[in-house]
């Protein structure tokens, strides 16, 4: 009984609150819904691939419920499509937002290939038709970019690839031995998740300044508002060259974002394993470059921001010239700019030299530029430092000459070397601030390299250390 009587109790309240005006929907035109954005704008999709999701939220700021369609202006056709109270497609009915509250509403787009070259424009509108019938648009805007598509592709005779279209890389792209691939001015591979460039033959990629050759990862979207996941690390592979690939050069290149920068594998220290020409090679999860035994040479070129070591030097002979060799990965603390060793693992390996000239080998540790060797060679391996900045704690070794050292106590030594000096920035430019020491330290190799990772002229006599030459900004 007692039962009977709280549910009689109960019932007009229930009665109430199911009749407040949170519930009350009105068919009156001057109730209207508000918006996060007026316009929805996705970077640059691929053709043939569906982009992350954006979002806006609706809100209805009124006292009353308000009922309404979503409809997409391009209807069926359309390339954009919605997601509505856990509804998708093109049409969505029978919505409702009651007073007060709001609705998520996720967009995507997906762009069919239209064969041209250069970039263009999806256009769309969200139209949002009231019970009353006043109807409001959220306006949708993409960029869409057609590409080449390439998985599991296998370069076993030479080929080129040309500037024409963008490439996506699936599943990696391996080059036999005997080929040779060659990259034209302007190439653009895009990288999917893990995928990696696999050579056994000879990879020729020759850029320009004004056309650079870009390897990168295939997210063009945001991991945060203000995040590209351009700008991460291990967002693919890297570039491997094998054991039998010899001759192979990179000049005006940009690799990044990959999971290393180039890996070469023991090879024969008598023959060019690898050129690296006025490139950048920055922000990566492992190494930037890292070779074992091999003949390789890198000049005017930057190698940063490496989740482990810049430059990792097994064995071997390197040169590196005019060149910028910072560590500040902005995900990890990672190791020290430089690392030259004569053991891999258990194995030796004869280490013949290693010669930095004209660089900057600067990072967030103490020393910046750290040996490795047998006890039988420690004093005596055949590495030089000439001419550059560097950060170290001995400064005493012979084998450096007219070198500057990195004071930590000073106000200009790491990152204030350059102009963006913010390590907690997600971009990094490395061009020299006007108070770096590595300013007019140079030797006179700037007559062999005359012009500077960005062009701008170097003066034959007391040139800038490092691939950027100070550039006044007046």
């Amino acid at each position: 009984m007692k039962r009977f009587r709280l549910l009689n109790m109960l019932l007009p309240l229930l009665a109430m609150w199911s009749c407040t005006d949170d519930w009350k929907f009105s068919t009156d035109s001057s109730y209207v819904l508000a918006f996060s954005a007026d316009t929805v704008r996705f970077d640059t999709v691929f053709t043939g691939a569906a982009s992350a999701s954006a979002e806006f939220r609706i809100y209805n700021l009124n006292d009353v419920g308000l009922k309404f369609d979503a409809l997409m202006g391009g209807g069926a056709a359309s390339p954009f499509r919605m997601n509505l109270d856990g509804e998708g497609g093109t049409t969505i009915t029978g919505l409702e937002i009651p007073a007060g509250d709001s609705l998520f509403c996720f967009v995507s787009v997906n762009i069919t290939e239209t064969g041209q070259a250069d970039i263009f424009n999806a256009f769309d509108s969200i139209r949002f038709v009231l019970e009353s019938g006043v109807m409001q648009c959220v306006r949708l805007s993409a960029h869409g970019q057609n590409a080449v598509r390439l998985k599991g592709r296998r370069i076993e005779t030479d080929e080129t690839l040309s500037s024409h279209l963008p490439y996506i890389i699936y599943d990696s792209l391996y080059v036999a031995e005997g080929a040779t691939l060659t990259l034209q001015a302007g190439t653009r591979l895009y990288f999917h998740k893990g995928a990696r460039l696999d050579v056994a033959g000879r990879l020729v990629a020759q850029g320009t300044q004004d056309s650079m050759i870009v390897m990168r990862g295939d997210r063009l979207d945001y991991m945060l508002v203000d995040v590209p996941y351009d700008v991460l690390a291990g967002q693919w592979g890297g570039i491997r060259l094998r054991s039998g690939s010899y001759d192979n050069r990179l000049e005006w290149c940009d690799i990044h974002g990959g999971n290393w920068g180039v890996l070469a594998d023991s090879a024969d220290a008598g023959r060019m394993k690898l050129s690296v020409i006025s490139s950048i090679i920055h922000n990566v999860e492992g190494n930037g470059i890292e070779a074992v035994g091999c003949r390789i040479e890198v000049a005017n070129s930057q190698i940063t921001n490496a989740g482990v070591t810049c430059v990792d030097i097994t064995g071997g002979w390197s040169e590196f010239t005019f060149c910028t060799i910072a560590g500040f990965s902005l995900w990890s603390i990672g190791s020290q700019a430089v690392l030259l060793t004569d053991r891999y693992g258990k194995r030796a390996v004869p280490f013949l030299g290693a010669q930095f000239r004209n660089c900057i080998i600067t990072g967030r540790h103490e020393t910046e530029l750290v040996t490795l060797f047998a006890d039988s060679i420690k004093k005596s391996a055949p590495y030089s430092v000439s001419n550059s900045l560097l950060m170290v704690r001995d400064t005493t070794d012979s084998r450096f000459s007219n070198v500057v050292f990195e004071d930590r106590d000073s106000k200009m030594f790491g990152p204030y070397n350059f102009v963006d000096n913010s390590i907690q920035g997600y971009r990094s430019v490395f061009a020299l601030d006007s108070l770096s020491p590595a300013r007019g330290i140079a030797d006179s190799l700037s007559v062999i390299w005359p012009v500077d990772l960005a062009g701008v002229s170097r003066p034959p006599l007391r040139a800038d250390a490092g691939c950027f030459q100070y550039q006044s900004p007046n």
